[in-house]
């Protein structure tokens, strides 16, 4: 086969594929058909990678994050752009179903899953929701690293792998859990009901200790299992931690944020 230059990078190609770039030799107009196409091969290109990754993220989730720090890089999606992509999904999910972020997290507290706030605080809340719904990205990102101080530095720490390999689990792990709250969504759209919630936390409080009983095989199952619902908790706890700090640096700062959460405001 004669060889052509690569329209991206200008290298000589010979086969389908640009070896240096991955560009494709044949382009096509741009119509819709094409357009069509082109999506289907990024998302099931790859050797069937987006299924793939989906499926073993549902049953063996441990072998994913594994095969990836051994350094597979090409079976899955990386553990950090398949967490950003699920939280892009949901987004879009509350997009498309029209439901506001801000009365998707106040449905939680109708289902007893939070205290009942005072007219004060009902304001406060709506402020941090709004913050929340801002910065959803960055503090989402937040309490991985803080599981993986739980993992590392507490109940895994006689393992091999160092603090930035014990992040990979949670990444896939907290991505793959944004699956519940895209279902969430849906449920709440068309049933007006947030009860689905329930079953949401249980799914969290299981899949997360499950995720680890596929990582560590050479443990008692129920032993992992455990421990991997302590680097749960530990995350939790270390990530209220913060948000205390944070709060009374923001009291600190804003001392009218302190007359909306105060008792005599919330009677």
């Amino acid at each position: 086969m004669e060889a052509i230059k690569c329209i991206n990078c200008g290298e000589d190609i010979q086969h389908n594929f640009c070896s240096h770039c991955g560009q494709r030799t044949s382009v096509k107009r741009i119509t819709l058909r094409e357009g069509w196409n082109d999506f289907w091969a990024r998302i099931y290109g790859f050797d069937g990678m987006f299924p793939r990754t989906l499926r073993d993220l549902t049953l063996r989730p441990g072998k994913v994050a594994k095969l990836f720090i051994e350094g597979n890089r090409a079976r899955y999606y990386g553990p950090v752009g398949y967490f950003f992509l699920m939280i892009t999904l949901f987004l879009l999910a509350l997009s498309l179903m029209g439901v506001d972020f801000i009365d998707f997290t106040k449905n939680v507290s109708k289902y007893g899953l939070m205290p009942e706030r005072g007219k004060g605080q009902e304001v406060a809340f709506e402020m941090l929701t709004q913050f929340i719904s801002d910065n959803v990205k960055v503090i989402a990102f937040a309490i991985i690293p803080l599981q993986a101080v739980g993992a590392r530095y507490i109940f895994f720490r006689k393992s091999n792998y160092n603090f930035i390999e014990h992040m990979v689990l949670p990444f896939y792990v907290q991505g793959h859990m944004y699956w519940t709250n895209i279902l969430s969504v849906v449920y709440l759209k068309f049933a007006h009901s947030f009860a689905i919630n329930i079953v949401v936390a249980f799914f969290a409080y299981a899949y997360f200790p499950f995720a680890y009983t596929t990582l560590f095989t050479d443990q008692s199952k129920w032993k992992v299992f455990l421990k991997g619902l302590g680097v749960f908790v530990v995350g939790q706890l270390l990530m209220s931690i913060l948000v205390v700090i944070i709060g009374f640096i923001a009291l600190k700062i804003n001392p009218e944020l302190y007359e909306l959460i105060k008792p005599s405001n919330n009677k």
